[in-house]
Order: C-alpha cells, then structure tokens, then sequence
C-alpha cells in the first residue's frame, strides 16, 4: 500500500475517480495535482461550480433558520423558493444540513457530507442539491458513488446508531435539481442493496490499496474516460471539454 494511502480518508469523490480512472486518482490523491487550465471555457466551468457552492450555502441557512439575506441573483431567488415550497420547516421534523458522517469501516475511514438529512418520525430521508443542466435519471442516481456511500453511512450511522426502531427501507437518497421542473430522483433503500454497497466500497478500497502508484507502467489508464477528465490536457495534450466533466467529481 502506498504510504500516503495509510491514514488516508475516502470519500464518494476519490472512490469515484478511481473508478473512472486509476491513473486519474494518481494525480489527484498521491502526486497531489490540482489542475486547472485557464482559459474562457474553463472560467465558465468554474464560475458554474461556484454558482453550485453559494446556492449551496443558501439551501445550509434556509434549512439552519438562519436568514438568508438579500439575494440580486433572480435564478437563485427562482431556486431557493422552490426549495421553501418543497421543504416548508416543520416542527415535527430536524432538519441536518450539511451533515458529517464519518466511519471506520474494517479499519478504513469513510467520509460523506450530505447536503441534507431530514428525520421524520419514522424515515431517514438524505438529499442532494445538483444544480447541472443534466438531467439525472433513476438508474444514474442508483449506480452513483455518492448513492452508493450515503446509503451506507446513513444505516450504518444515523439508523443503528440513533434511529435502531426504524426499518432500513423507510432510508431513501434524494436527487433534485432546482434547475429543472419538479425532477426528485429518489432511490428507496434495503438489505440487499446494503451488503451489496458494502463489498463494493470494501473492494474497490482494496483494488486502491493494492495498486502501485510508484509504477506509473503498471496503473491501468482508462482511456474512455479521457474526454470526461480535467487531466486529458496533462495526460494527452488533448483540449478538455468543459461541457462534459463529470459532475459527480468536480461539482458540488
């Protein structure tokens, strides 16, 4: 195991990019590059990323009570109240913005942060705020990374911990993105999904682990992945395509 890997906290993001690319995960996690190319295609990427955070921020007060302030932003005006009238504040239910799960699974440390965990008296109900164009489909949101990990760390952590009485189905993970109309993906969880996101987490940390990152001949490059990938300059003086990045890595 490589020896930067040995304290080494995992999260849907570095999962994913070694999913979608080994040598991706190299540059990202053991040579610690942080590529950005600057010219007017790539401001505009980032400049939407940035739009993604504050709108972020915004959904955090709102669910904190906390006041939001005088917004100039009519597309955030536009988003933020179809928040308020799909999540009115009620009493009966906590509202956990922005909320830390953390585990050690098998002595490997797992993180998430989840935009929102909403408790109602008898469900867990995690969501996420995607601010993209794309829309998201069921089976995308269901083979996602990030599905797969919150899943696992709300059970895992909010259900056994703190919820024992309540029935692992009643947990869901909730995509919706305000950009678009009404589009709530939600994926119902269960047992079998459970076990089955364990091994997936659980080997595909093994498969990092025994990947020798000092041997740049022996990490496999994912080809097919090269278009999605901010590194595609780096690795092929390719131009990059700024329309087509993987959000699940580099957005919010």
């Amino acid at each position: 195991m490589n020896e930067k890997l040995k304290y080494f906290t995992y999260s849907q993001n570095s999962l994913n990019t070694y999913k979608s690319c080994p040598f991706k995960f190299k540059y990202k996690y053991i040579d610690n590059i942080n590529w950005k190319y600057d010219d007017a295609d790539s401001r505009e990427y980032y400049d939407s990323l940035k739009l993604g955070r504050e709108f972020h921020l915004l959904c955090e007060r709102y669910f904190s009570q906390i006041p939001l302030g005088n917004c100039q932003n009519k597309e955030f005006n536009k988003w933020i109240n179809k928040i308020k009238d799909l999540f009115p504040i009620k009493d009966e239910n906590i509202y956990l913005p922005e909320y830390d799960l953390r585990l050690n699974l098998n002595n490997k440390n797992l993180i998430a942060k989840v935009d929102l965990v909403k408790i109602k008296k008898d469900s867990i109900n995690l969501w996420d705020w995607k601010t993209e164009n794309r829309e998201i489909t069921y089976k995308n949101a269901l083979n996602r990374m990030q599905t797969i990990v919150y899943l696992f760390l709300a059970e895992e952590i909010i259900r056994k911990n703190f919820y024992p009485t309540y029935d692992i189905e009643n947990i869901s993970m909730n995509y919706y993105q305000p950009g678009l109309e009404n589009n709530i993906i939600t994926i119902n969880y269960n047992k079998k999904l459970h076990e089955e996101n364990k091994l997936k987490i659980l080997n595909l940390i093994n498969n990092i682990e025994s990947t020798d990152f000092n041997n740049e001949n022996k990490i496999n490059k994912n080809l097919n992945h090269c278009k999605y990938c901010e590194f595609n300059k780096l690795c092929n003086s390719e131009a990059i395509n700024y329309e087509i990045l993987e959000e699940d890595i580099y957005g919010s």
